[in-house]
């Protein structure tokens, strides 16, 4: 049984790096549409666990073509020192409170 349940982390971290990031719980893809102001964070992998309470997993090309498509955004993650293939997730609820996870 303890190798299922390990067999099963396995195939969610993948699942978190093939397509897909984490989130918070709330509509952080609909905040990020409206912010004002966006924070970048960088997360180590021990901190991308999909199966942590709170977090649900969205499409992360479409997360990465949402910054991409908006100028001043990708000009804050480069100048966050990032490029958009280290984009792994975001968090927040409302306008005011949007970070983008930066795997670092």
């Amino acid at each position: 049984m303890l190798n299922l349940k390990a067999i099963a982390v396995a195939a969610a971290l993948t699942l978190s790096t093939a397509g897909f990031a984490l989130a918070a719980e709330g509509s952080a893809m609909d905040a990020l549409g409206s912010a004002s102001t966006v924070n970048f964070k960088t997360v180590t992998a021990a901190e991308l666990n999909p199966l942590s309470p709170g977090y649900e997993l969205v499409d992360l090309d479409s997360l990465k073509a949402r910054i991409q498509g908006s100028p001043s955004l990708l000009a804050q993650l480069e100048s966050f020192g990032a490029t958009l293939d280290h984009v792994v997730g975001i968090t927040g609820t409302d306008a005011t409170d949007v970070t983008i996870l930066v795997q670092g």
